[in-house]
């Protein structure tokens, strides 16, 4: 039982039926009856043996009863969640929310046999920093470069011995080879989605559900020399965010503000008109999806403290802040604003990080040092100091 209750438990409550389908990989227990009401998840964690079976049989449990299934995940999941719109597994008169989890492009990253190929002629761009340099950054990216030129010059995974479920790096495969094989991945999801708007259409439901398309996290093909996610820049872990309500989001228009995951759950409960715990920090998007020029006054905050949270997170700052440190890249906070990041790293000795997103979007020049954005930089530690005290993050935490 989590100390935390999650919020579609609330949604529960409040009348609607929910359902998710597809990976889970928070904790054993993955709320069968107390937070879903319908549930066809591939349980990771609780299944380590099956935690890498992202392209073939899974085991999976089907509302709590466990079940080995066959076939290629994705169209799986695809399966279910257009029965579920059409009316499968819950009561037609309830409003209803799904949770649809994909686990495609993650490593090993096996294209469904009909997308084997498919961009094999595709020409692949390389970062500009892939092998590095990289000026104004902290050393670790030293300790997270996944790359190495071979004797006849081709660019090869491989480098610092990274694990990220591919098999790339032991391999050595081209960095070409890599992205096509990673892309490949992605038409099986494009067409889910096809099947799961016609479904809504043809069900009469297009106009009164909002659908919402992103992702747990980004991740770096390259960029700064990485293959992976968790360090602070825009290829490791900005998400895709596409909303879609017909009459009632903003079509065919881009916003230039930055949201977090947080925002979505407080806009959820917004659409659904039930009202949320008071101490939710998200901020409800509502505004600009019906109109993206809108007035928004708040920054994003994220950050990296690997496994670790709250006291403990206080307890490594104050007893070992060396420690400060998963999978290589030191724990930070960082806060993005009027198109402007600062990055503060918690591990001592690591340099702060600038960056102009509206000239810089990919990241290459640390402004932290000029003179002459002194001024800006000062703006958003503050903003990062409210936010951290908003959200009451441990003291250790704040510039």
């Amino acid at each position: 039982m989590r100390k935390n209750p999650f919020w579609p438990a609330l949604f529960r409550k409040n009348g609607y039926q929910t359902a998710q389908i597809g990976k889970w990989h928070t904790g054993t227990d993955a709320g069968f009856g107390r937070d879903w009401d319908h549930q066809i998840v591939w349980n990771r964690p609780k299944h380590p043996d099956n935690a890498g079976a992202y392209y073939t049989k899974q085991m999976l449990a089907i509302d709590g009863v466990g079940k080995e299934v066959e076939g290629y995940p994705a169209d799986n999941y695809t399966k279910w969640a257009v029965d579920y719109v059409k009316g499968a597994n819950r009561d037609k008169d309830k409003p209803w929310f799904l949770w649809l989890c994909y686990g495609s492009v993650h490593g090993p990253s096996k294209p469904a046999p009909r997308h084997l190929g498919k961009y094999k002629d595709a020409k692949v761009p390389e970062p500009a920093d892939l092998l590095g340099p990289w000026p104004g950054k902290g050393d670790y990216l030293k300790n997270t470069l996944a790359w190495h030129k071979d004797k006849n010059g081709l660019i090869r995974a491989g480098s610092n011995g990274e694990k990220v479920g591919d098999g790339a790096g032991e391999k050595g495969t081209t960095y070409a080879d890599w992205v096509r094989q990673v892309n490949e991945c992605v038409p099986a999801i494009d067409e889910g989605v096809g099947e799961l708007m016609k479904a809504l259409k043809e069900t009469g439901q297009l106009e009164n559900t909002l659908v919402i398309y992103t992702a747990d996290q980004g991740f770096a093909m390259g960029e700064h020399g990485m293959r992976m996610k968790i360090a602070p820049y825009d290829a490791n872990y900005r998400s895709p965010l596409i909303a879609f309500m017909p009459g009632t989001v903003a079509a065919g228009k881009k916003c230039k503000q930055v949201a977090n995951a947080l925002d979505l759950v407080s806009t959820f409960f917004s659409f659904a008109g039930i009202k949320p715990p008071a101490d939710l920090h998200g901020h409800d998007l509502t505004p600009l999806l019906k109109n993206p020029a809108a007035e928004w006054p708040h920054a994003c905050l994220y950050e990296h403290t690997g496994h670790d949270f709250g006291s403990d997170v206080a307890k490594v700052l104050k007893d070992d802040p060396k420690g400060a440190i998963y999978q290589k890249v030191p724990w930070y906070t960082a806060i993005v604003q009027d198109g402007w990041k600062y990055v503060r790293y918690l591990q001592p000795g690591v340099p702060d990080e600038v960056y102009d997103l509206t000239t810089d979007p990919v990241e290459m020049k640390n402004l932290a040092g000029e003179a002459k954005h002194a001024t800006r930089v000062g703006e958003l530690r503050t903003a990062l100091a409210a936010e951290l005290k908003r959200t009451k993050a441990p003291a250790a935490m704040l510039p």
